[in-house]
This record gives structure tokens, C-alpha cells and sequence, in this order.
């Protein structure tokens, strides 16, 4: 776990740096109505990230950590995960090729003329679904290093990319950039690990099996609902917070999960890379408890000087990252960071499902925290404006929590998991 936490540290403040400097650019180039827009092609990109592979991801790392001396076994996993991908792509290509504009539509608001973006997409995604096939193999070896690595450059690159094409075009460059960073990630990745991935991935063994595809596809439903509900919500959201109060304060609101995001990297690498290839060899409840016992101890004291140190110098940071015009996000911050602590002590709790397989337990307890989330906030906008957003994302993760307590009483408790 100190492995894992030090070697992304690095790749956290690097990629805080180089954060800095694409928010800021975002913030003087197009504002926070084009940061608004921006977040929902970034929620887009999210979801297609996971579609891509059927949301299999999970059950890749596990199957890869399981199987990494089987190269027959890998085979046969690849094989499986690669027919899936192609099929996905296929249909994903006509949806986003020929329904583009009714698409933009959708995400960017009537009357956009986004559809441009839509048609890039259809001709990105299969990089997306090699991406997230290496990504997987990297977390499934558990080889952080190389993970930080490539983590670096594409993060570097991107931001370059993104400065460059907004600077030249605008909201329409930046839209254009952020579409066209898998495609630079997919020749990042082949660039500095494919000594690698040929090591695991042999492509002439690759055929038309679809051995694992009873395994994989156990994953695929309860990540994508989840990840296409987040994502939808988030994009609900925005409308929501333009059409109640201002496209500006959905850009407000859109930077402060920016935010979140960058400080919530520093254990974010710890769930796919430690927590569950640990939490899937665990078959008791007392190696459970000792599990979750160290990961607090660890990482809690630290997320929380440091959620105290980001609330203290938010007004600096506002500053840094963005405009003076963002100074009204201010108020966002009190509940975002109390929501966030929150959530990564009851996630850290709730990972259990994903290792276990519990593909109810996890499905129920995710949608009832992006209903709660989106339900809570279409109540409380109407009292507290924008911070009622935020205040809604506490909530949620507190009813979470005791939602994930009251499932995991026995494992917590007990003597043997169920």
C-alpha cells in the first residue's frame, strides 16, 4: 500500500501542475460556461471509457491478477474481451456517427452545433477500448511504476494539447482536444510499455473466444449502469443548475469537481492497484476488519490535513487554478470536502462488493446514491442556490455510508463472510 500511495504522489502533484495550467487556460479562454461545457464531454467520455470494454474492467484486473502466469488462461481472457470491444464499437460507431446531432443536442443543449464532436468520437473509441484494456493490464499486474509513468507523459502531453487547440479555436478546440486524448494516450501507451503488454498480450493467439465471456459480462452490467447513471446525472445536473440559476454557476460548479477530482487522486490509484486485487483473496472477516483498520489509519489522517489545508487556502487556489470570476465557487467548497471524506471511508467499505462479485449489493447501494444525489440537489437548489448541489453530495454519502454499514454489519462483525 506505501508502494502504491508514494509512486502516485508523484503522478497526483504533477498532475496538479500541469491542472493549473489547462483549468487556468480553460478559465481566460472560454469561461465557465465553456468549463460547463467541456465537464459534459468529459461525462460523456467517462461513460464510453467503460462501454467500451462492456465495463469489464473490474473483472479484467481480476482475471489478469489471477491469471498472469497462465498465458493459455490470458489468452482465452483476451480473446474474450477483445470480440466484446469490436462488437461494442460497432454499435457505438452508428449511434455516434448518425445520431451526432441529436446527441449534441442532448449534452451541450438545443441548438448546439456540436455534432462534430459526436462523429470524432465514433472513429476515437476503439483507441478508447485499447486504452482501457492496458490500463486494466497494468492494474492487474499491480505495476505502478510503469502505471505512474505513462500516467506522467499523458498527462503532460494532454495539457499541451489542450492549451495549444484552445488557444487556436476556442470552446470548439477544447472540445476537439479532450475528444482526441485517447487516440494520443493509445500511442502513449505503445510508445513506453509495449515490452510490456506484448509479454502478456500475444495478438496471433487472439481468436474468436469467448471463454471468459460469463465471467467478464458478471462485471459489465453493474459498472455500466453505475458509470451511465453518474455520468447522465452529472450532465442533469449542469442542465439543471443553468436552467435554475446560470450556465456560469454550472461552470462553477464543474470546477469544483475539478477540484475534487485532483485532491481525491492522491488515493484514488489505491482502490484498483491494492484494495481490490486484496479484498478478492480475503475469505474472512477478521482479515477483512484488519484490512480496512490499516487502510484508514494510513490514509485518513493525510485526506484529512489535506482536505483541511485545500479548504484554507481556497480562495488561493480559485485564483491559481482559474479567474477572479470563479471566487463565487468559494462556498462550494465546506460541503464538497465534507462530502468527499465521507466518501472515501464508506468506499473504501463498499470495494468489498466489486471484489466479492456482489452484483446486487453493489448496483442497489451506487443507484440509490446517484438518485438520492440528484434528488437531494433538485430539492435544495431551490433553497440554497449552487451550494445546495454540493450539500446534496454530502448527503448522499452519508446515507451511503449507512447504507454500506448495514449491508457489511456481519462482514464487520461476524466470523465468517457470507
Amino acid at each position: 500500500m506505501l508502494k502504491v500511495t508514494s509512486a502516485n504522489t508523484g503522478l497526483v502533484l504533477v498532475r496538479m501542475l500541469f491542472s493549473l495550467v489547462s483549468q487556468k487556460a480553460l478559465a481566460i479562454l472560454i469561461g465557465a460556461e465553456g468549463i460547463s461545457l467541456v465537464g459534459n464531454l468529459k461525462n460523456v467520455l467517462a461513460f464510453l471509457e467503460q462501454f467500451s470494454i462492456l465495463g469489464t474492467s473490474n473483472g479484467l484486473v481480476k482475471y489478469i491478477a489471477q491469471h498472469k502466469v497462465d498465458k493459455k488462461q490470458l489468452s482465452n481472457l483476451f480473446s474474450t474481451v477483445f470480440v466484446l470491444s469490436a462488437i461494442t464499437c460497432i454499435i457505438s460507431f452508428i449511434i455516434l456517427f448518425f445520431w451526432s446531432n441529436t446527441l449534441s443536442n442532448f449534452i451541450f443543449g438545443e441548438g448546439s452545433d456540436f455534432g462534430f464532436i459526436f462523429k470524432i468520437l465514433a472513429f476515437i473509441l476503439p483507441f478508447t477500448s485499447i486504452n482501457a484494456v492496458l490500463y486494466s493490464l497494468l492494474n492487474g499486474l499491480s505495476a505502478y511504476r510503469l502505471f505512474s509513468k505513462i500516467g506522467l507523459v499523458v498527462v503532460i502531453t494532454s495539457t499541451v494539447l489542450i492549451v495549444l487547440l484552445t488557444i487556436k479555436f476556442g470552446l470548439t478546440g477544447s472540445l476537439i482536444a479532450f475528444s482526441t486524448i485517447p487516440f494520443l494516450q493509445f500511442l502513449i501507451y505503445i510508445i513506453l510499455s509495449s515490452k510490456t503488454y506484448s509479454g502478456y498480450i500475444n495478438l496471433r493467439s487472439i481468436s474468436f473466444n469467448l471463454s471468459f465471456k460469463k465471467q467478464l459480462l458478471s462485471y459489465s452490467l453493474m459498472t455500466l449502469v453505475v458509470v451511465f447513471l453518474i455520468n447522465i446525472t452529472d450532465v442533469a445536473i449542469r442542465h439543471l443548475i443553468q436552467d435554475k440559476i446560470s450556465m456560469a454557476d454550472a461552470g462553477y460548479w464543474t470546477a469544483m469537481n475539478s477540484i475534487s477530482k485532483v485532491y481525491m487522486q492522491f488515493t484514488a490509484a489505491i482502490f484498483p492497484l491494492y484494495i481490490l486485487p486484496v479484498y478478492a483473496k480475503l475469505n474472512n472477516t477478521v482479515d477483512f476488519r484488519k484490512e480496512v483498520i490499516k487502510i484508514y489509519k494510513m490514509l485518513l489522517p493525510l485526506l484529512f490535513i489535506g482536505m483541511v489545508i485545500v479548504f484554507i487556502f481556497r480562495d488561493f487556489i480559485i485564483k491559481a487554478l482559474y479567474t477572479n470570476e470563479f471566487l463565487e465557487m468559494s462556498s462550494l467548497f465546506k460541503w464538497q470536502l465534507l462530502g468527499d471524506l465521507v466518501k472515501f471511508i464508506a468506499i473504501v467499505l463498499s470495494y468489498q462488493f466489486i471484489a466479492k462479485k456482489q452484483m446486487g449489493y453493489f448496483i442497489i447501494t451506487e443507484v440509490f446514491s446517484v438518485l438520492m444525489f440528484y434528488g437531494f440537489s433538485v430539492y435544495f437548489i431551490d433553497i440554497y442556490g449552487t451550494d445546495g448541489v454540493v450539500m446534496a453530495h454530502f448527503v448522499r454519502y452519508v446515507l451511503f455510508l449507512l447504507i454500506v454499514l448495514f449491508i457489511l454489519r456481519h462482514s464487520l462483525i461476524g466470523s465468517k463472510v457470507e
